[in-house]
């Protein structure tokens, strides 16, 4: 006897990871179009850096970066953020991981929490509703990604995500 069980469904709690070689992901691919027309933007945080990449295409052809200094106080504030808007509450059903094909005419938001390059967590969502695996607030993750990001308004203005 003595100890008492964790109780099922507890997880890492996200600030755990703010002294660790982890990094958060949010992914925002655009409307399913031509190669040449389709955008998507990466917006990567860790204790050091916020960065952010646009890609285009569908080849992650990245056409323009750009990194901001971070710190680990500031990432701890984040994850905690994050941890309210659900960031780790998910759908992990291995039939529902792929969201390709998902809301052809919207956009696709991929978050994902990776420690020392491993992917610990993957979820998403789409601006069409509909099926996703991510079960937290996707409005407010997205803006909280996007206001790590300085002038992210002028640096996607003309992708139409």
């Amino acid at each position: 006897g003595g100890g008492e069980d964790k109780p099922a469904g507890t997880e890492r709690p996200l600030v755990s990871y703010a002294s660790t070689d982890s990094e958060v992901i949010l992914v925002q691919d655009g409307p399913v179009n031509a190669a040449s027309l389709h955008d998507r933007v990466r917006i990567t945080v860790d204790k050091n850096n916020v960065t952010f990449e646009r890609e285009k295409g569908y080849d992650g052809s990245v056409i323009d970066t750009k990194i901001f200094p971070n710190s680990q106080n500031a990432f701890e504030a984040f994850l905690k953020s994050l941890q309210r808007a659900g960031f780790t509450k998910g759908n992990t059903d291995k039939d529902a991981r792929d969201e390709r094909g998902f809301c052809p005419q919207g956009n696709r938001y991929v978050m994902e929490l990776k420690e020392n390059g491993n992917s610990i967590q993957r979820f998403w969502a789409t601006s069409c509703g509909g099926p996703k695996t991510y079960e937290g607030e996707p409005g407010l993750t997205i803006e909280l990604f996007e206001s790590q990001v300085p002038d992210f308004s002028e640096l996607v203005d003309d992708t139409g995500l």
